[in-house]
Parts: structure tokens; C-alpha cells; sequence
């Protein structure tokens, strides 16, 4: 896998990964840092689904409660399909205060917000008639999702709490862990999705697991300390 944050390198190494022989590669969301992080990352990502051939195209995360869920199934439908089925869709709940201020949302709402964007967004995509939605946060009339998929894209999860990674498992969405923890709970995490998994009937695969860490590669010493700097 890939993982950059900063859009300014992102398109040409992301062309490069390919070539390189990388199987994915995911794009964060961020939004108000003013460090030029990827803030569009569906745009970005279909831009890349039309220079590449087999590299598949993740987000990790896009942040739900930020997010109108019938535009951005619509988009990600769009986007599935335009790419071939290349699309890993990681979502989130978020946790940057500066980025639910900015946008005028209370992070106290994230996990309701979440909840039922996703779950909008799951009935979305697998509706063959119009449906309606009268939630807390969001209310749709007579509507119906197009382009229409047979299958959903490949989801994948944010998760870090026992609560949460249990709820990763009932879903059937692979498990994105952060890149804080040391490995002692990165491993108590992944033995929560084994058991959750287990209890439901199915097989661990260890490729339903992602790992972020951060990594610089520095030229040389100078390098090194400016970067620190």
C-alpha cells in the first residue's frame, strides 16, 4: 500500500506506485490546515483512475459526518464505476476539532452522524426502488441513487475502540488501524477483529487489516534536520 498526505507530490508518485508495482494507494481528507493536505479526495482519486490500469484507489477516510450521504454515494458510485472496481472506500467519523469547527458541525455529534450517513449511504446502493429517509440529521423524499451498483465497493473502516471494531466486523468491512498505538495494542486491536470475525462465521484474512505509519525518507543528514525543524 501508499499513503501520502500532501497533494502536491500526490499525482506523479502516485503514477510512479503503479509502475512500481504497489497494489493501492489511499488519500486522506483534511480540510482548514493550510499545509496543502488532500481535501477533494474523490476528485483526486477519479483523476487517478483514468492514468492508471490495476492500482486500487482508497480513502482513508473520507469523514462521514462532514458529508451529504446521498451525494457522496452518488460520487463514489460514479467513481466505482468509472475505475473498474478499483475503489477501496475507507470512512470515518473524524476527530480534527478544528475541522467539525470549520465547518460548523459539533464533534459531540461525529458517531450519530456517522451512523447514519453510512447507513444511508449502504441503503443507497442497494435500493432498486425509491426509498425515503427521515433521520436526525438528514431527510430525502422519493429518491433513488444513480449510477445504480450491482455490488458496493470494497469498505473499509476507521476504528480504534472495542465497540467500534466490533461494529467493523457486523458490517463485513475490512479494518483501517491508526497510526498512534504501539504494537502491544495494535495487537490487541487485531485479536478484537479476529474474534469479532470469528463469531460471525467467517475466516480471518489478514488483508483485511491496514496499518498506517508515518515514514520520511530523508536525502541525507541536512535533509533529515530540516525536516525535523
Amino acid at each position: 500500500h501508499r499513503d501520502l498526505h500532501s497533494f502536491p507530490t500526490r499525482r506523479s508518485s502516485d503514477l510512479e506506485a503503479e509502475k512500481l508495482g504497489y497494489y493501492s494507494t489511499f488519500l486522506v481528507e483534511h480540510h482548514f490546515t493550510g499545509w496543502g493536505q488532500v481535501s477533494s479526495t474523490l476528485n483526486l482519486l477519479t483523476w487517478l483512475a483514468a492514468r492508471t490500469t490495476n492500482l486500487r484507489l482508497g480513502t482513508a477516510t473520507m469523514v462521514l459526518p462532514w458529508h451529504n450521504p446521498v451525494l457522496l454515494a452518488e460520487q463514489a458510485a460514479t467513481l466505482e464505476l468509472l475505475s473498474g472496481g478499483r475503489l477501496n472506500l475507507g470512512v470515518g467519523k473524524g476527530y480534527r476539532h478544528a475541522e467539525f469547527s470549520g465547518f460548523n458541525v459539533p464533534i459531540e455529534e461525529a458517531e450519530e452522524r456517522f451512523e447514519e450517513c453510512l447507513d444511508v449511504m449502504l441503503k443507497a446502493w442497494g435500493a432498486s426502488e425509491r426509498f425515503s429517509h427521515h433521520g436526525k440529521f438528514w431527510k430525502f423524499n422519493d429518491i433513488i441513487v444513480e449510477p445504480n451498483l450491482a455490488k458496493r465497493p470494497a469498505m473499509w473502516m476507521g476504528a480504534g475502540s472495542e465497540p467500534s471494531i466490533r461494529k467493523v466486523a457486523s458490517r463485513g468491512f475490512n479494518l483501517l488501524l491508526d497510526q498512534f498505538a504501539d504494537p502491544k495494542l495494535m495487537g490487541q486491536r487485531i485479536e478484537i477483529f479476529k474474534q469479532a470475525i470469528s463469531e460471525k462465521g467467517r475466516d480471518y484474512n489478514p488483508n483485511e487489516v491496514a496499518v498506517a505509519r508515518e515514514l520520511f525518507i530523508a536525502k541525507d543528514d541536512q535533509d533529515k534536520q530540516e525536516a525535523i525543524e
